[in-house]
This record gives structure tokens, C-alpha cells and sequence, in this order.
């Protein structure tokens, strides 16, 4: 039998900062020649992409939501797999500490 193809979306962290760079990568097994698909909050951020990482160069607060990424096969036919939903969270600038004198 084959092994299952899976895919993964690795987020640098949950938590990120406005104005900070971030990358997220899907991890996929098993497959080779692929297309792959990023969604953010259901809406498809790009198609038909060989590059398996959607570069977030400058966060804004816009950017928090739910991301998830599938991927289909060339091969015919094709084989869709997509990755559990990951969310991240922009907050806004470095909180400052508060101290109690």
C-alpha cells in the first residue's frame, strides 16, 4: 500500500508582533511534484505555486487569522491534501512593562 501523503503548516509562532517578518511553511510528505495553495481565513492567498513557504515580510494586525495549506499532486488523478488550520495572532506594538514603583 502507499503511503499517505500529508501535509503540515508550520507557523514560527503563534503569538507575532506587528512590523515583524514571518514565514510559514507547509510540510508535505510524500509527494514531490506538487502545486501548492495557501488560505487565510478560507480565501486563497495564492495558486499554482511550486514554493512550499508564504513569506509574511511585514506583519500588520490584518494578517491574524487562520492559515492552512493544500497541495495537489500533478499526477493524474490529481490528489488534494490539505493541512489542519493554524492560527496566529499579530499584537500590536511591544507591550511596555508596567512596574509598581
Amino acid at each position: 500500500s502507499c503511503p499517505t501523503a500529508t501535509a503540515v503548516l508550520q507557523v514560527p509562532a503563534l503569538t507575532l508582533l506587528e512590523g515583524d517578518r514571518a514565514a510559514l511553511r507547509c510540510r508535505i510528505r510524500q509527494e514531490s511534484d506538487i502545486l501548492v495553495h495557501f488560505y487565510h481565513n478560507g480565501t486563497a492567498l495564492w495558486w499554482h505555486r511550486a514554493e512550499t513557504e508564504l513569506p509574511l515580510p511585514t506583519l500588520q494586525l490584518h494578517d491574524s487569522g487562520h492559515y492552512s495549506c493544500k497541495f495537489r499532486s500533478r499526477s493524474w488523478p490529481p490528489l488534494w491534501v490539505e493541512s489542519a488550520p493554524a492560527t496566529v495572532t499579530v499584537h500590536g506594538e511591544h507591550p511596555t512593562p508596567h512596574t509598581s514603583a
